[in-house]
């Protein structure tokens, strides 16, 4: 569609399924395209007024930590500056969570004394020599107007915490104590501070709460689900961008920047993850990083990208076929993982379980298997190698090798009510069952005759369906009236996937075959 293709203008509409104002009571049915029709277009939905989390949403964070534990000093610290101040920077989850400093060197201190608690951010100080290289800083005084918490410059950091454990015993952190194991030039900075304080103050108590921190994270706020929607909706851009982009001859890379590109372009932060592009072979290989093999027209090319907007992460997965239309083999692989997807989606309610999704999706993937002839049936097993010698092992484990899903926030396997029980409304979570052929999959079982004899039933149906990876990942929100598939603006029923395929990309005109060939040139021993 010319929209799409120029994006001259977002148009905001509210689409049931996707937006916080309007989500429905459950899924919509799976749409219909006749081949050669037109991908339908998606916009963006209709968000509430964007604002950032405020200083006292952050303020009840700290409050809420703080009555879980009893009387001591609390001290988390933030993320360094990297040696060489020219890579990356992120400032820790845990950190940003309970306050929102993102810059480096920072620590927060909390005391609790009975009934009363004192609260006091330490940060690096203003620096013009420095700030020159790196950035403006907050220094103390901006630390304070920031957060409103009272601040002072990070060199006083260890002359509080000495104080402050000369009249309390407990110390409580986000990190285990240092053991001698540990001591030497290898440990963090938070750890040599530690044992640093430790040897001064031997009758100290270290008390890790982080647990109890991940509890506290778990519960997402309305502000950070407005984020958490706004990170998919940047990341359905990039993948919706990604389809019409793939043809047969490109490389891995030329998608990688693409998506990394659009991301950026729409105020995201950096991706959430290492992005996963990997066509053919590479599509079987869970978190391939390489992106740089060049894709041919019968492979299918997996995206596992996802944006972070303003510290929250999105992280969707779509496989795709390279030359636009999902052959016979690609396509019943397809349809399986789907089918498995949209069963656990029927359980993802408040009060189910991680267990009950699980079962389903599974299911789902060992009958699709069997249907197939990749394995015998699905309870079939085969002789693996355990802790205490040979035991036996599904067979679907031979194709579907991880987790069904995780929850996403500030990290992209954030903490989630449903990992410390069931899925409450809040939960912010993903569902990504795959199948992964992989042509070697059989070469490294241990060999017994059970094994020798699989191999040799198995073995005609994994030539056929081999170095087809397959993964369906999308984000979900629960609500007070049903499941809010956030990423639905992405593409993922096998007719839709191909419409969108037919429309022409942004990069067409700007391409440089040539140029991008010098890479198929150059490659050590040949092009993968």
């Amino acid at each position: 569609m010319q929209i799409a293709r120029s994006r001259a203008v977002l148009l905001l509409a509210c689409l049931a399924v996707a937006a916080p104002s309007c989500a429905g009571g459950g899924l919509p049915a799976s749409p219909s395209f006749p081949p050669g029709a037109a991908a339908p277009v998606w916009e963006v939905p209709a968000t509430q007024p964007p604002a950032p989390i405020s200083s006292a949403e952050y303020a009840q964070r700290r409050s809420a930590l703080a009555a879980g534990i009893q009387d001591g000093v609390f001290v988390a610290f933030g993320s360094v500056e990297p040696e060489l101040d020219y890579l990356p920077y992120a400032q820790n989850a845990s950190f940003r969570y309970l306050t929102g400093v993102t810059e480096a060197g920072a620590a927060l201190v909390i005391v609790k004394q009975g009934e009363t608690v004192r609260e006091e951010l330490f940060v690096l100080p203003r620096n013009p020599a420095r700030e020159i290289w790196e950035g403006a800083r907050l220094g103390a005084e901006g630390a304070q107007r920031l957060t409103g918490v009272p601040a002072r410059t990070h060199d006083r950091l260890v002359p509080v915490l000495d104080s402050l454990l000369a009249q309390h015993r407990t110390l409580y952190t986000l990190t285990d104590a240092p053991t001698a194991a540990e001591l030497g030039d290898t440990r963090t900075g938070e750890q040599q501070i530690l044992a640093q304080l430790l040897a001064r103050h031997p009758a100290t108590r270290i008390v890790s709460i982080d647990n109890a921190l991940r509890r506290l994270r778990a519960a997402k706020s309305p502000a950070e689900l407005d984020l958490i929607r706004r990170a998919i909706y940047i990341s359905a851009l990039a993948h919706r961008e990604a389809m019409r982009a793939v043809g047969p001859g490109m490389n891995e890379f030329e998608i990688h920047a693409l998506v990394e590109y659009m991301f950026r372009r729409n105020g995201a932060e950096r991706p959430a993850y290492g992005s996963i592009v990997g066509s053919g072979p590479n599509s079987t290989t869970l978190h391939y990083r390489d992106a740089d093999r060049f894709m041919q027209a019968d492979e299918v090319l997996l995206m596992d990208v996802g944006a972070s907007y303003r510290g929250y992460a999105a992280d969707v997965t779509r496989t795709i076929p390279v030359n636009g239309t999902f052959s016979a083999e690609q396509r019943a692989v397809y349809e399986i993982v789907l089918a498995a997807q949209k069963a656990a989606e029927a359980q993802a309610r408040a009060g189910a379980t991680w267990q009950q999704l699980n079962g389903e999706a599974s299911r789902v993937l060992a009958d699709g298997l069997t249907r197939l002839g990749l394995i015998d049936s699905p309870e079939a097993t085969f002789r693996c190698q355990a802790a205490e010698g040979l035991g036996d092992c599904p067979q679907l484990r031979l194709f579907y090798m991880h987790g069904l899903g995780h929850g996403i926030g500030l990290d992209v396997h954030d903490p989630d009510p449903s990992h410390f029980g069931a899925f409450q409304i809040g939960s912010a979570f993903t569902i990504e069952p795959g199948i992964y052929v992989r042509a070697d999959a059989f070469d490294y079982l241990p060999d017994t005759p059970e094994n020798r004899a699989m191999i040799e039933r198995l073995r005609p149906t994994l030539e056929r369906y081999r170095n087809i990876g397959v993964r369906v990942e999308d984000n979900y929100i629960i609500t007070p009236t049903g499941l809010e598939h956030v990423s639905a603006g992405v593409p993922r029923e096998i007719s839709e996937i191909e419409a969108l395929m037919r429309e022409p990309g942004m990069g067409e005109d700007t391409r440089l075959p040539d140029v991008v060939e010098w890479y198929r040139a150059t490659e050590p021993g040949g092009a993968r």
